[in-house]
């Protein structure tokens, strides 16, 4: 009877285990969307609005510096962690029937956010690229072929990455009351 006893209480062991490594995943998934939510939706509401106001050689001179602020190991971190710890939680929840609900949420969040990547590496970065290269030469041209598209692109980040937040925070709200 002890060793039933034991390999029980193992087994459960092994769960809590797993159930408290997948809220971790979940956790770290929620808090780097909704960090990169609110760069994105912090750059629609606040940056470019202001930035607008900029004549053109300003404006272009403050986006450059912007972009190459940006680009530092901490947005790096939070941008690549928004991808990484939704796909991490997904596969940790692939081996438990029983958390479905949570899988959809969290594959929801990871197609979510991975459509931002691709909209931002296919299009905001190359737009940030061009506009580092343009110089100062003729700002006013620079501008015109930037800051439109970049604005609306940005806005999709930010409705996605928006979506993918409260999805990630969806799938933890349901693992937590899960019982696994």
């Amino acid at each position: 009877m002890a060793a039933i006893d034991s390999t029980l209480t193992a087994g459960t062991d092994a769960i809590s285990t797993t159930r408290d490594t997948v809220g971790r995943w979940l956790t770290a998934g929620a808090v780097a969307n909704t960090l990169m939510a609110g760069t994105y939706v912090a750059f629609s509401t606040i940056v470019m609005p202001l930035l607008g106001t900029k004549n053109d050689a300003d404006f272009v001179n403050s986006m450059q510096q912007i972009n190459t602020g940006i680009e530092n190991p901490l947005f790096f971190t939070v941008f690549t962690a928004a991808l990484a710890a939704p796909a991490i939680a997904a596969r940790k929840l692939r081996k438990h029937p029983a958390t479905a609900t949570v899988m959809r949420w969290t594959l929801a969040a990871l197609a979510l956010y991975t459509t931002t990547v691709l909209t931002t590496s296919g299009i905001n970065v190359p737009l940030n690229q061009a506009l580092a290269h343009a110089g100062s030469i003729n700002p006013g041209k620079t501008r015109a072929d930037f800051e439109t598209t970049w604005n609306i692109w940005n806005g999709i980040r930010a409705a996605l990455s928006t979506a993918a937040a409260v999805a990630m925070l969806k799938a933890l709200r349901l693992h937590r009351r899960n019982r696994i």
